[in-house]
């Protein structure tokens, strides 16, 4: 750098980045609890489906069933909406701390519960948090991160998820029905005790002419202990360019058509819900659903269904990390294409083990493959495109749409998930395991395609990238230049 005096938040390469790995840690404990809702229900549905069912109802029909596999997602629309338009009003640590609320409840009504109606508002309470930390616990990653981990970081949040469907598996196949809601509710507890004090993001205390309190938060988040001048100059033209960018924010709030249906807009939109579609059309979010359920119906004679499920869990947990490890490394784009294809691969193999077993061809020899199929489809979605897919979002979104278009594409992901979720165990009786497997492997395929084709590299991209592609757009449609806020204000 030449001149020290002018050291910039670009030239500047912040040193310390220890509070935001700590900050995103704790954040994530909440999602290590939704894992934990989310991986509850694949150990327990023997349990429901049996004559020794806990439920004075009975024991489950397979409408039941899918009813109670996809109701979460409704809930899931639900918490997005509601926590996003409280994230407005009171920043988003609050609202995340608001979401421990339906954990707690979904805990309650299991272990107080005893009819299909009260699992079932208890699997609503799991889409609400569901839904609110994919609203809010991105936004707050994005806005306290640098540039050169905030990819990294993004992925804490599916592996912390992972985490905590592997500590349901385990302990929903070995520990009694009603003691497993007693244990897990410490999680959502525990995040209460540690997330409360945290400051609120730099970006959300600006918004309110907070700027001694904002000030205290962006250096806490940025590690800056004002020991180094290099440091200061770039904490303070940070400072003052997130300052402009609040007024900027505050004068120009309105989002106009031309805003939204311009080229740089539609096409970040449109990787936004194809991704998210994506994510559930892999099949694995829908196979940690329904695990044990899946080996049972394959006909695995040797191998214990509980045992594979959490195989399988233990394989998402790895694929995740390899994700955190190299995101900033390897890119997004090649991340998703090798996650998509290789996610077809073993979905067309696994149609082609399902169709060989149903015709009645002898495969006890092979009792290994399904669960070889669906631990490399797990492992090979959770490193690409399932902890990918936000983050793509939002860094193809233009800023002044990125609130909007990640809730277009968040209400798309809950979409494909319900439709997911209701739709497998009815089409595994219609047409079968095989049929549903060559579905979402042709579906990948499909996918992939598009990625290589649309979707561009993004990998140590500022965010403010794509604004400068919607200004240029705007420059030959209108002539002149959109007021744009920043990338990390409206994440």
């Amino acid at each position: 750098m030449k001149d020290k005096e002018k050291a910039t938040p670009n030239e500047f390469q912040w040193r310390n980045a220890g509070n935001q790995y700590i900050a995103v840690c704790l954040a994530n404990i909440i999602c290590l609890g939704h894992g934990l809702l989310l991986g509850w229900l694949s150990p327990s549905l023997p349990k429901l489906l049996s004559e020794s069912t806990p439920l004075k109802t009975g024991p489950l029909t397979n409408e039941q069933l899918s009813w109670i596999g996809s109701i979460n997602s409704i809930g899931a629309i639900c918490g997005t909406f509601s926590t996003g338009l409280l994230t407005t009003f009171i920043g988003c640590k609050r609202a995340m701390l608001l979401l421990s609320v339906p954990s707690i409840l979904f805990w309650a009504l299991i272990l107080i519960g005893d009819t299909y109606y009260h699992v079932l508002v208890a699997r609503i309470f799991t889409g609400w948090t569901g839904g609110g930390i994919q609203t809010t616990l991105i936004l707050f990653t994005s806005e306290i991160a640098n540039n050169n981990v905030r990819g990294r970081l993004g992925c804490y949040t599916p592996l912390a998820r992972n985490i905590g469907i592997l500590t349901a598996y385990i302990l929903g196949a070995f520990v009694s029905y009603y003691t497993v809601p007693c244990i897990f509710v410490i999680v959502p507890i525990l995040f209460v005790i540690s997330f409360t004090f945290l400051p609120n993001t730099p970006q959300y205390h600006l918004l309110r002419g907070e700027s001694k309190k904002a000030e205290d938060s962006l250096k806490f988040y940025k590690g800056c202990k004002g020991e180094d001048a290099d440091e200061v100059n770039a904490i303070n033209a940070e400072f003052e360019r997130l300052k402009s960018i609040a007024h900027e924010k505050k004068t120009d709030e309105k989002i106009y058509l031309q805003d939204i249906f311009n080229k740089a807009a539609i096409r970040g939109l449109t990787i936004g819900v194809i991704l998210a579609w994506l994510t559930q059309l892999t099949g694995g979010f829908t196979f940690v659903t329904y695990a044990v359920l899946i080996f049972e119906k394959v006909g695995v004679s040797h191998i214990d269904p509980y045992i594979a499920s959490i195989t399988l869990a233990i394989v998402q947990i790895m694929g995740s990390f390899f994700t955190t490890q190299l995101s900033d490394h390897l890119g997004r784009k090649f991340l998703v294409l090798t996650s998509l294809f290789g996610s077809a691969f073993g979905l067309f193999s696994f149609a082609l083990y399902a169709y060989l077993s149903h015709i009645g061809f002898d495969l006890s020899s092979f009792d290994w493959m399904p669960v070889v199929c669906l631990s490399f489809v797990i492992f090979i979605a959770s490193a690409g495109v399932i902890p990918l897919a936000i983050v793509c979002t939002v860094e193809n979104l233009p800023s002044k749409i990125r609130t909007l278009g990640l809730t277009i594409s968040t209400f798309g992901y809950n979409i494909a998930c319900f439709t997911c979720l209701k739709l497998f165990p009815i089409l595994m009786s219609i047409i079968g395991l095989h049929g549903c497997m060559l579905i979402y492997a042709v579906t990948c395929t499909l996918g992939a395609l598009f990625v290589l084709t649309v979707m561009e590299e993004t990998k140590g991209r500022s965010l403010d990238q794509a604004d400068k592609k919607v200004a240029r757009v705007y420059k030959k449609s209108y002539g002149k230049l959109p007021s744009l806020p920043s990338t990390q204000m409206a994440v």
